[in-house]
């Protein structure tokens, strides 16, 4: 039953996904009845909906009205656009929710020691 899932939720929805359309995304504003859901649409598709980092083009839209809407029109009727990469809403939103940034912990060990710093040297390999 997600309508027991108290945490708050940020969902991300792509105005062209060809695999998951964007009204059928915003559902979850519905299932999770327990949750404050904050939905973004984000333009573009499937992949470039999501892989968008700040800096970039692209539009997202949010609606700040707080109800997220009877149905997925009423929903962007009233949502606003902002130029740019819904990125820097999610940092926004993840920081009015998380502590304090910590240090990183120290990779390996003695007996385990890092083989090479990330993202690895199986990257360079043909």
């Amino acid at each position: 039953d997600l309508g027991r899932i108290p945490q708050d939720v940020y969902a991300v929805g792509a105005e062209k996904d060809h695999i998951v359309p964007w009204d059928a995304a915003w559902r979850v504003t519905r299932l999770l009845k327990g949750s404050t859901v904050r939905y973004v649409l984000a333009s573009s598709g499937h992949i470039a909906g999501i892989i968008n980092p700040p800096g970039g083009k692209g539009t997202y839209w949010i609606n700040d009205a707080g109800e997220p809407g009877a149905t997925a029109q009423a929903w962007r009727e009233k949502a606003t656009a902002h130029s740019g990469s819904w990125w820097t809403d999610w940092t926004a939103w993840l920081a009015e929710r998380s502590g304090r940034k910590g240090k990183p912990p120290t990779l390996g060990s003695a007996a385990h020691p890092p083989l090479a710093d990330a993202p690895g040297t199986y990257v360079l390999e043909k």
